[in-house]
């Protein structure tokens, strides 16, 4: 959407003709995704409406430059501070706005103070720059000389404000006068950025898929062949376990579609919540109460008293769970109780959500798994994953195809196996919550053929998808509960077929 803007608001191109050059092919650049298109297509209207309130847009960037009469301790001698979003002005330069576009509707939770003041900071202090490309970011920004006093004058009134690309909804998130900006800059914006400068830690995650330093980071672990995959020529990715189903479907249902996973993974929003249903919901609740448990009384085991009271709506973070659910999921968690790893005075180290992430190698796959729970029972390693089923007494899957119906099993036996850890000393849990009782199923990462049942799940999930550069739509049943049906254009994806889709 931002190059369909900068034809627009820069180059005054009629907007039909900055949308087919923006999402058109271009030298070795695909044309985008026909999904894609259709978002775009309704995220610029959307951001356009009620125009841009007297402000003329600016096709430079508003930078704080700070230089060091000597190199500092991370060998930087130049600093410069620019925030993201679409930079406008009055035409005398007394006001100066930063418009930060928002995929979907706009949060009703506020945003970092401190960020804001340090973005507000750059916005009411910056100096007219031109950023360098976008595989160029060693060079320098440059100065832009417009000629215009209204471009260098320091403003009176500064305003950041968040645009729904869904709705067209605005909201004003951080402003006021340049003194009122250094003062909440000085007094929790300066510290904040000081501390991200300072920072010479490396957290591997989602960031990996774009980040240059990816073959050399000291903290992301290398999995060489652990998709099962041999092919380094497509850009490198981020892969899960929800990924590869989202793209393949479950286990005997016809639901492949590989345009849903590429939707996705695009973040587009969902306008309608489809994704989160009542199940999903109770799910998310469910973990959060587990985990607030454990952490409110660390090392004390769960019992079924500490459940939430089903008879009425309950809440766990941000999750509220109403009606015939509350019920459900309150019994859910108090059914914990017979399987929490605090019973054993052996669990040391239990912590919830921890992101895993390795680098295969092999195939250039950032692949990323958040584990439910990990701990330490003595001297073995514990990956648990813990699973919802509203069934009375579900029945237990049978050990052939656990691992396929339960693929994050699979692929907690190979992130294990690629860590080098003693397998002997490993186990991976699947914990089966429902309704009447809790069932615990114990998988074994050192057996010789658990092993080999998982890297053939995992292949089977990942391969198409690695190869696949059309992300074509695949129509049918399962279209009924996709989220992402209000962007597909399956028509549309069988004339793109030919150049692909990009994302």
């Amino acid at each position: 959407m931002d190059e369909a803007l900068d034809l627009i608001e820069y180059n005054g191109m009629p907007v039909k003709e900055a949308l087919a050059e923006a999402l058109g092919a271009q030298d070795d650049r695909p044309a985008a995704h026909p999904g894609l298109a259709v978002w775009t297509a309704e995220a610029l209207e959307r951001y356009r409406q009620g125009g841009t309130e007297a402000l003329t847009p600016l096709s430079y960037r508003w930078v704080r430059v700070t230089t060091l009469s000597a190199p500092d301790r991370r060998g930087a001698a130049r600093y410069e501070e620019c925030a993201w979003g679409r930079p406008y002005a009055s035409l005398d330069g007394s006001v100066r706005e930063l418009w930060i576009p928002v995929a979907g509707p706009l949060s009703t939770e506020d945003r970092d103070t401190a960020e804001m003041a340090a973005a507000a900071m750059t916005v009411a202090f910056g100096q007219p720059h031109r950023l360098p490309g976008r595989f160029r970011w060693k060079e320098n920004a440059t100065p832009v000389e417009t000629g215009s006093p209204a471009d260098t004058r320091e403003p009176e009134t500064v305003r950041i404000r968040e645009v729904s690309c869904l709705t067209g909804e605005r909201r004003i998130v951080a402003g006021g006068t340049p003194a009122q900006i250094k003062q909440e800059y000085e007094r929790i914006g300066k510290g904040r950025l000081a501390e991200a400068v300072a920072s010479d830690g490396f957290v591997p995650g989602f960031d990996c898929e774009d980040c240059k330093l990816v073959p050399l980071c000291p903290a992301l672990r290398r999995g060489p062949g652990l998709l099962g995959i041999e092919d380094r020529t497509r850009p490198r990715r981020i892969w899960s376990v929800s990924n590869g189903r989202s793209y393949a479907g479950r286990p005997g249902r016809d639901e492949a579609c590989s345009a849903r996973e590429h939707l996705r993974r695009l973040r587009l929003p969902d306008r309608e919540g489809r994704s989160l249903s009542p199940f999903v919901v109770r799910g998310h609740a469910v973990h959060t109460w587990i985990q607030n448990q454990h952490e409110r009384t660390p090392g004390v085991a769960c019992r079924p008293g500490d459940a939430p009271d089903g008879s009425a709506p309950w809440s766990a973070g941000k999750w509220i769970v109403p009606g015939e659910e509350a019920g459900i999921g309150a019994r859910m968690v108090a059914a914990h109780a017979r399987h929490c790893p605090y019973r054993l005075t052996t669990v040391t180290g239990l912590v919830h959500e921890r992101s895993l992430v390795m680098h295969d190698t092999a195939a250039d796959i950032i692949v990323l798994a958040k584990a439910d729970m990990i701990y330490r029972d003595g001297a073995f390693r514990v990956y648990r994953e813990t699973k919802t089923d509203a069934r009375s007494n579900p029945p237990a899957e049978a050990e052939a195809d656990l691992l396929r119906n339960r693929p994050q099993l699979a692929l907690a036996v190979l992130l294990m196996e690629s860590s080098g850890i003693d397998l002997t000393l490993a186990r991976v849990e699947l914990e089966v919550l429902s309704p009447d009782g809790a069932r615990l199923t114990i998988v074994d990462p050192s057996d010789t053929d658990t092993r080999a049942r998982a890297h053939a799940v995992v292949h089977e999930l990942a391969a198409d998808w690695h190869g696949d550069t059309k992300a074509l739509a695949r129509p049918g049943m399962h279209c009924r509960h996709c989220e992402m049906t209000e962007w597909c254009r399956p028509e549309a994806s069988v004339t793109s077929e030919s150049t692909g889709g990009r994302s």
